[in-house]
């Protein structure tokens, strides 16, 4: 019977998997537009992703979550998808991984070691979030917790802080551009569209622990009104 890894992420507007088998090599990338409420097609889509490599969802022994930064909602969909389909099974193994390295490794696929890259989100209401990630054995890490800037605090932080790339979601890149200062603005390289492949890659354990989410915008509970 084959075994499959695989890498999953809902943390922005569409589903994306990447489907590789045992020693590592990439058989499908995969991509699903989907509103991060819409949940319903999530485990289908995941299950013919599989599928089409010949297998099934029983097969994934190594699983690889889309940690963000990115939506609260979707990123939680995606954890609890796959906290279900591993719970109780100690054949199979789990670890959430930031899906900021996949954009970083897909804007500069040419970075030397130690190279330092600064991923940029929308932050919303008119702040930028910040995740940096540095180049290990030619697969990006992340370092440290995502940074949530305003335009003022931005050019501070850009001035003191030196990057060897800066990089974004090209359908962000508007909103990200109208926070940086010029100078870094004009650094900003936009990724069009990104795979999962380098979340296989990763050298971070499978610890089992898909709950340390990296949020943009936190969801916010308010009390009711009696």
């Amino acid at each position: 019977m084959a075994e499959f890894q695989a890498a999953i992420d809902l943390s922005g507007n569409a589903a994306r998997m990447c489907v590789a088998d045992a020693a590592g090599k990439v058989l499908r990338n995969g991509i699903l537009p989907m509103k991060r409420r819409e949940s319903a097609h999530l485990a289908e889509f995941a299950a013919g992703e599989v599928a089409n490599c010949g297998g099934t969802l029983d097969d994934v022994k190594f699983w690889s979550v889309g940690i963000g930064p990115g939506s609260f909602t979707g990123m939680r969909l995606a954890a609890a998808l796959i906290a279900g389909l591993t719970h109780g099974d100690s054949t199979v193994k789990s670890r959430g991984v930031p899906t900021a390295i996949a954009i970083s490794m897909a804007a500069g696929k040419n970075l030397q070691e130690n190279s330092k890259t600064a991923v940029l989100f929308d932050g919303r209401n008119h702040e930028v979030l910040v995740y940096c990630v540095v180049r290990k054995n030619n697969v990006d890490e992340g370092c440290g917790e995502g940074t949530v800037l305003n335009r003022e605090q931005a050019e501070e932080f850009f001035a003191e802080n030196k990057f060897d790339l800066i990089c974004g979601q090209a359908h962000e890149g508007e909103a990200i551009k109208a926070i940086l200062p010029e100078s870094t603005s004009k650094e900003l390289q936009l990724v069009e569209d990104f795979d999962l492949a380098s979340l296989l890659k990763s050298n971070k354990e499978f610890d089992n622990n898909l709950r340390d989410l990296i949020y943009i915008r936190p969801a916010v509970f308010t009390k009711p009104i009696n």
